[in-house]
This record gives structure tokens, sequence and C-alpha cells, in this order.
């Protein structure tokens, strides 16, 4: 079996009256090993491929602005889908009943499904591998090495996951298949998505006011990776940690909602530069050299894509406490629980985090860049969530605190980077214990002194307040 491929029950897949793929983490066309690992099977057993994906927008926090933005990608999908003589599904409610519905009316040998390492979505596809006397297939096409093949535990930190990759990567650096047009029709009548149920459902939702300027879709994601590359990679190296320019690469939205694949960003970067990246050959955080700014922005850029994306997966895998204090390390908690009584300078409610009401002015700088944006920019981001650790009754309250922002206001929230960057942040998480201080015990500390010798504040806020 393809090793990207990981079955979830012990159910030989037969042929059935079709395979059934069931979108959720990767919604595009191309570049999606679960698609192509569908097709495959059901070319080779003559039988149609339908696809579907399930709409539940009552998901945690999550504001309507971010299932819109989902939905204008899903219509993409289902278009250019029907190119290729694939049918697309929408279905509405509790997914396991929904696919577990579908599947009775479909009869299909084969059930193929993301790979998602958050605990929810796990779950449903458990109880419908239990549910079911149908194979059900889940396959990793949101990491370049899949996450049960890079490592079979929680890794302790970059490093050490650095190395893993640096062994595994070139072997996964290949260029997908090519989908094809799919030659065995569905003959019974699938009924059309209904997008303004869809749409409806969405309105339902609370907003939360940010105005992104993502275009979404797969072809507004390809455009963007392709403009970043041309554009901004060689400075990224540099600049990439100075809020006050536009470095980065401002790529998540789109592969949170799997509108683009880290493997086609990465072999994009690599035929554009001519340059191999330097975890191919050294297993080594990048260090600019100054010799070739492109080369070192390709290394910089690989080291966040893979290395710390790929981290973020593999410790949601492993952990099921990713968003909450049981989740750091043994010694971060025992720290914070050490300091937990001692006093605070500040002390703010979700609320007033929320209305950027505090006495910091660059961090609500940072807050009114996410309430207006749905985005942090990435030093930043460290910073915001190490303050409201500091400026919260606990560490507990801190995560729940940095949690709720950062999914109900931020573009690409409910993702496993955000869950990480929020433990780094607060909850020594893949990081060493630092020099001991009030509050945060041994966790690394970060002051408004320390931001203003790496950027220039007063512009970063002028900006954003």
């Amino acid at each position: 079996m393809n090793s990207r491929v990981l079955a979830l029950n012990s159910i030989a897949p037969t042929s059935g009256d079709c395979v059934l793929y069931v979108m959720s983490r990767d919604q595009r066309v191309h570049d999606n090993h679960a698609l192509l690992y569908a097709q495959a099977f059901a070319i080779e057993h003559k039988i149609p491929l339908v696809v579907v994906f399930n709409l539940f927008p009552r998901l945690g926090v999550r504001a309507r602005e971010h299932f819109s933005f989902m939905l204008e990608g899903l219509k993409e999908v289902a278009n250019e889908l029907d190119t290729f003589n694939i049918p697309f599904v929408l279905s509405f409610g509790d997914m396991l009943a929904q696919i577990i519905e579908l599947s009775t009316k479909l009869q299909p040998g084969l059930i193929v499904a993301d790979f998602n390492p958050l605990r929810g979505v796990r779950e449903v596809q458990k109880s419908l591998a239990k549910s079911l006397e149908v194979a059900v297939h889940v396959v990793d096409t949101h990491n370049i090495v899949p996450a049960w093949i890079i490592s079979d535990k929680q890794e302790f930190a970059a490093h050490t996951m650095r190395r893993k990759l640096h062994k595994q990567l070139g072997s996964w650096l290949k260029e997908p298949e090519t989908l094809k047009k799919h030659p065995f029709s569905y003959s019974s009548k699938l009924e059309a998505p209904d997008w303004q149920q869809a749409e409806a459902l969405i309105n339902s939702l609370d907003a939360c006011g940010i105005q992104h300027g993502f275009t979404p879709g797969e072809k507004a994601a390809k455009n963007h990776a392709s403009k970043f590359i041309n554009d901004s990679l060689a400075h990224y190296s540099e600049q990439r940690n100075d809020p006050t320019s536009e470095s980065q690469s401002s790529l998540s939205p789109y592969l949170h909602f799997g509108q683009i694949s880290a493997l086609r960003i990465v072999l994009d970067c690599m035929r554009a530069t001519g340059h191999e990246p330097l975890l191919l050959h050294e297993p080594r955080m990048p260090r600019a050299a100054g010799n070739n700014p492109l080369h070192d922005g390709v290394d910089a850029f690989i080291e966040e894509l893979v290395v710390r994306k790929e981290l973020s997966d593999n410790f949601c895998l492993y952990s099921t406490s990713y968003d909450s204090l049981d989740g750091a390390p043994a010694w971060a908690q025992k720290t914070l629980t050490e300091h937990q009584d001692d006093p605070r300078e500040h002390l703010y409610t979700q609320q007033q985090f929320e209305s950027a009401a505090t006495h910091d002015d660059v961090w609500n700088a940072a807050q009114y860049q996410l309430l207006k944006t749905g985005k942090i920019h990435g030093y930043m981001r460290m910073y915001w969530a190490k303050k409201i650790l500091e400026w919260s009754q606990s560490a507990d309250e801190a995560i729940k605190t940095a949690v709720y922002l950062n999914d109900h206001y931020s573009i690409d929230g409910g993702d496993p980077n955000g869950y990480v960057g929020i433990l780094w942040s607060i909850a020594g998480l893949h990081d060493r214990p630092w020099f001991n201080r009030s509050v945060y015990g041994t966790v690394r500390y970060m002051s408004s002194s320390g931001l203003e010798k790496k950027f220039d504040t007063a512009v970063y806020i002028a900006r954003w307040s």
C-alpha cells in the first residue's frame, strides 16, 4: 500500500459501485494525493469516483468570514472537478451521520479521507471506519512527508524533527501525478451542490469583522505563491522578522484550507531558484550566509514551511492536549505552577484583550492587526501570546484566551500551527528552560524593549493603531 495511505479498518477495498472521497482538510483538485489515490483505485476497478464535502459550520468559535473564504474555494473545486467528470456532493450537518447516509446510498467499495491530526476529525474518521462495512483509508496530502512516516512519537523540538526530515525529505519531494478525466461516469442522478443553503448557513454565524484581503481558491493560491517566490523570496531571510516589512509569504490561509499544497510550493521554489534546500544536505537550522539572498530565502522559508509546519502536525497527532496546558512539557508545567500566584503588574480580562485595551501600545497594535486583517505578523504573534500569559491570572487562562482570539479572528485559525505557536509562547513547547523570572518562571520571556532592537515599533504602532 502507498505509504501516504493509512487504513483505518481491516476491511479490504472492493469494487463496489464507486469510490467516495471525503474531502475536508485539502480543498483542491490538483497536487492532491488523496484524490489521486481515490481515482487510481476507481480506474483500476472501472467504477465512478464521487467527491463529498460536508459543511458543518458550528466549529468552535470560527467566524462567518472563515467559512465564506472556504465556500468560495469549494465552488472552484466543484467546477474544476466537473471538467474531470467527477461529481461533487455538498452535505450539511453532522459529518458522521451524513457520510454514513451517503455511503448507504452510493455503496462505495472504498472511502478515502484527508488526514487531519486534530482530535475531532480523527474521532469522526475512526467512528466511520467502525460503523461501515467499507474500507476507510486516510491519505496525508497536507504534509510533504506523511506524519506517521516521519515519526511514530511526539518530537522533542524542531532540531529532532529537522534531523528526521533531513533523512527522508528527498525521497518525498516528487512531482505528483496528474489527475485524469475520469472515464467512468456516475449513472444515477446526484443532487447538485446547494450553494444557497450553504450561504444561508454561513450567514447565520457571527461575523468577526476582519477584512483579510485574500482571494480564495486554488488558482488564487498558486498566483499568490508565484508572486511571493518572484517578488519577496530574496528578502525573506533578512526581513521576515520585521513586522513593518511585507516579506512574509502570507500563504497560511491557503495552506490551512488546503487550497495549495506545501509540496507544490517547495517544488516551485526549487524550480524558480535552481536551489536545493539546505535541509536536503544538512540537518541544521539555516543561517543567512549573505552570499546569495535568494538561496538564503529558500532555506529560511523551507524551515518554516516544512520543519515547523510538520512539527506542528506531529505534536497534534501525538498529543490530544494540543490546546491546553496539559500539552506543555513537564518542566514548563512545573515552573508555571510554581509562579502562578506571582503578582501581576497588569491583569486583563478576555474582553479587554479582545478590544486591544491594554497599557502596551505595541501589543494593542498586534491585536488591532488581528481584528482588522485576520492576521498577526509571525514575529509579533510570539510577543502577543507571551504578554497574554504575563497579564492573565494563570497559564491556563492565558492559553484559553489566546486560543479563542486566534481561532475566532485569524483567517488560519483552528490549525495545528496556531495551537503549537500558542503553547510555544506561553508554555515552553519545543523550547528549553531559560532564566527564572516572575510569572514566566523559566519559560522564555519577551519584552517591548527587545522588539525595539529588531524593528521600528513606532512605525508598526502607527500602522495598526
